[in-house]
């Protein structure tokens, strides 16, 4: 799988430098795609189509709540903060908390602060049906700073995108926000993948109930679901910049 993948990486870094107009409309597409099947996942209604008329234009759509266009234009924001820079930012719990930030700025009605760690524990029903409870707030601070630990130590060690959807679970299984997390653990996982020459990882929507149940099995033991799931986006990407 790995062979594979470093191969298509290969063929892309041999084209490079791709011409400026070319990298702008490939930029502009996994932007697109990624706010909006990031949001999907976490229930926005918006489609594709809508979503990028809105970060193209500008202009709102129309039966759209306020808080559904600020969660695209927010994660859009998000993506080209993290763009900026790629190479010499660091993934840290300061970025993430900063991703979260982003995230849910101008947001109104909500019991948190973005940016900050959850105060209170919090819990899902998997598609299983089971109740599956994440880390407790009171250890939060703790888990993620082994996170982070972890990450540092591996990331020499491991494939770059095992290493990205591995951390990926592990920070879904953290849940250190109240609201969010699936999206801030999506962007820090292509923080991993960006920062090493490969192209993001765009789960689709369409997608949702097997991206579920992978992540469901990794909690039981067994990564290799999502491992393969975030393989194939991603070649799906590098496979997308080499058919152009």
């Amino acid at each position: 799988m790995w062979e594979n993948i470093d191969a298509l990486r290969k063929q892309v870094d041999q084209r490079r430098p791709l011409q400026h107009e070319f990298m702008k409309t490939i930029a502009q597409k996994f932007r697109e795609e990624w706010t909006y099947h990031s949001n999907a996942i976490e229930g926005n209604t918006f489609t594709y189509q809508e979503t990028a008329f809105f970060l193209r234009e500008g202009l709102t759509v129309k039966g759209k709540s306020l808080r559904e266009h600020l969660e695209i234009v927010n994660h859009a924001e998000a993506i080209d903060y993290l763009q900026e820079g790629i190479m010499e930012r660091e993934l840290t719990e300061r970025l993430i908390k900063e991703l979260h930030a982003i995230l849910f700025q101008g947001v109104r009605n909500i019991d948190f602060f973005p940016g900050e760690y959850k105060k209170k524990d919090n819990h899902v029903l998997t598609v299983s049906g089971n109740i599956h409870h994440y880390s407790s707030y009171i250890q939060v601070p703790l888990e993620m700073e082994l996170l982070i630990q972890w990450y540092e130590a591996e990331k020499q060690q491991m494939h770059p995108v095992q290493l990205a959807a591995m951390f990926h679970h592990k920070l879904v299984g953290i849940h250190p926000f109240i609201d969010g997390n699936g999206r801030v653990s999506r962007l820090a996982m292509n923080v991993i993948l960006m920062k090493r020459g490969f192209p993001p990882a765009i789960i689709r929507n369409e997608n949702r109930q097997d991206y579920y149940i992978a992540l469901e099995k990794a909690d039981h033991g067994d990564p290799q679901a999502i491992i393969d799931m975030i393989a194939a986006e991603v070649t799906h990407s590098l496979e997308l910049i080499l058919s152009v």
